[in-house]
């Protein structure tokens, strides 16, 4: 509801009551054309930049675990992913199969990793302009999609070969969807309009239950957009009382005649968007609970997660949407809290509306996922709320595009470049990603089996690997397997892809040392911490082998025996 303005032209005319311009309501048509027209080349054109940001060193890094587990799964066949889907990371089935797809136009390397990751945050930076710009106007949008490109998660989900930043690619689409679609229900219902009404509705039904496929937590979001609807409602409510008791004082001052605001109508649309939200999200909730069920049954892959503590205040503020850089943290949440006072205060009329979409996406999935930690199983992980990036750069955005001097709001932009920039420095270090440093170790075999004789018969032993005690070192050659190929791998039982699980078995070396009889050099790749090297070396020595050369690299120890 806007606001109302009440006029007489003179004492003989009678008053009226006339409804001031709605900024949130929409454009004449609001479709998927209008969304590609020109005015929206800043979307365009920040999407690209968020590509490229996003795109920039991503191989330099080491692949590390969780990327490593991407790798093993994508690259299966369809029946060995869905043996392994059976028993572990069903919530994460949709990823490995779309990047089972990738992988065959594009075959795996640690850059084609991570290239859909830098493709989605570009699409997300650019519907997050988008969003923002039907919100409130093109100058936040503008600042929001640049805010979003540069908040340190963002950057991180950018370069990971996780699905991170397919998630906040799905927020902001469903969030979008939902705008549109519930400004469309408030449009006038002549039958072609309830046709598009109703595909919208469908088209956000259809893409929940996809985004939930993919990150289950994107439910969290769905529940936000009920809050967001019900806010509407009631906002529409009390503006309709609002207008139905200035009309009657108009009348009781003996007034001729008043002709009445349209106030019911709007309290009638927010009900119809209200609920074609309860529909849509009904449809997607009865979709997605057999696999919410059966990745429940899977609860012990999260067992490292602790119950929040006083900590977890931390995760949330910083860690979260900020990577752990405390100085953007404190810029971010200093110009959230100005927006919030911007909002109070009305000192953007065209962002009425904006909280109330903005802020449920931002909070209710947090509250919901600690909720839920503290109450039941623990499941809070700050990465898990990456999704919730573009709101909270949206929220920034506000307070900063609502400065009048465009010079100062560039220098403004400018502090989140600098605050930014030590973490994004540091996301695209060689051993960024938990310390690994897998290709290292990668690098230094190869280099030293090229310095071999011709013919020369090699073998290998893999250790422990840091901080996983399910898998083994043998996750280095399944993320880079030029290194070691053509090495007998004569400790290895079952390879993982056999397995209904990640990762491989393997017999104790003592049990297949036989299986070195025709080998001149046997490696050994363990772990810094779960030393394996006195009893291997003792081991090999039995059989003729001896220590010719060692490296320590970081959390690995690289082995060398020649017989």
């Amino acid at each position: 509801m806007a606001d109302l303005r009440i006029t007489a032209a003179d004492d003989t005319t009678p008053p009226t009551v006339t409804r001031g311009a709605e900024p949130e309501q929409p454009p004449t048509r609001s479709s998927p054309a209008r969304l590609l027209g020109r005015r929206h080349t800043d979307a365009v054109l920040i999407g690209v930049l968020a590509t490229l940001v996003s795109g920039a060193f991503l191989w330099v890094p080491s692949v590390w675990y969780d990327e490593a587990a991407t790798v093993v799964s994508a690259t299966r066949t369809w029946g060995q992913l869905w043996a392994m889907i059976h028993t572990v990371d069903l919530v994460h089935a949709a990823y490995y199969a779309f990047m089972h797809l990738w992988f065959d136009v594009f075959p795996y390397s640690p850059t084609s990793l991570r290239v859909p990751s830098a493709l989605a945050t570009g699409v997300a930076a650019g519907l997050t302009v988008s969003l923002t710009r039907i919100l409130v106007n093109r100058r936040t949008a503008v600042v929001a999609g640049l805010l979003f490109v540069l908040l340190p998660r963002v950057t991180w989900m950018g370069g990971e070969g996780r699905s991170y930043a397919l998630s906040a690619l799905f927020a902001v689409a469903l969030t979008l969807v939902l705008v549109v679609a519930a400004r469309r229900t408030a449009e006038d219902g002549h039958a072609r309009t309830r046709r598009s009404i109703t595909l919208w509705w469908v088209g956000y039904a259809l893409l929940a239950v996809v985004a939930c496929a993919f990150f289950l937590y994107i439910a969290l979001l769905v529940v936000g957009h009920a809050l967001t609807m019900l806010v509407r409602v009631l906002r529409d409510r009390r503006d309709h009382a609002a207008e139905r008791s200035a009309v009657d004082e108009w009348a009781r001052t003996g007034a001729v005649a008043v002709v009445p605001a349209s106030g019911a109508t709007s309290v009638r649309s927010s009900r119809r968007a209200l609920l074609g939200w309860f529909a849509g999200a009904g449809v997607a909730g009865l979709a997605s609970l057999p696999l919410a069920w059966f990745i429940a049954s899977q609860n012990s892959q999260v067992s490292w997660i602790e119950r929040p503590s006083f900590s977890t205040l931390r995760g949330v503020l910083v860690t979260q949407w900020f990577q752990g850089n405390e100085n953007f943290a404190v810029f971010a949440l200093v110009c959230a809290g100005a927006t919030l006072v911007v909002l109070s205060l009305r000192l953007v009329p065209a962002a009425r509306g904006f909280a109330e979409v903005v802020l449920p996406w931002m909070v209710v999935p947090t509250v919901g996922l600690v909720g839920v930690s503290l109450v039941v199983d623990p499941l809070y992980s700050p990465r898990y709320l990456t999704f919730g990036t573009p709101a909270i750069a949206m929220t920034m955005a506000v307070a900063i595009a609502a400065i009048p001097w465009r010079r100062v709001i560039a220098l403004v932009l400018l502090v989140a470049v600098v605050l930014t920039s030590p973490t994004y420095v540091e996301q695209r270090q060689p051993e960024a990603k938990d310390s690994s440093a897998w290709d290292q170790v990668a690098d230094l075999v190869a280099g030293e089996r090229a310095a071999e004789a011709p013919g020369t018969r090699e073998g290998v032993v893999f250790g422990p690997v840091r901080r996983h005690p399910k898998a083994t070192s043998r996750i280095i050659q399944d993320t880079y397997p030029e290194a070691f190929r053509g090495m007998s791998d004569f400790t290895l039982e079952t390879p993982g892809y056999e397995t209904d699980g990640l990762w491989e078995t393997q017999y104790p070396l003592g049990d297949v040392l036989d299986r070195t009889d025709d080998l001149d050099v046997v490696w050994l790749i363990t772990s810094d911490k779960q030393d394996w090297r006195p009893r291997v070396t003792e081991q090999l020595g039995s059989v003729g082998f001896t220590l010719d050369e060692e490296w320590g690299l970081t959390r690995t120890n690289v082995l060398k025996f020649t017989r």
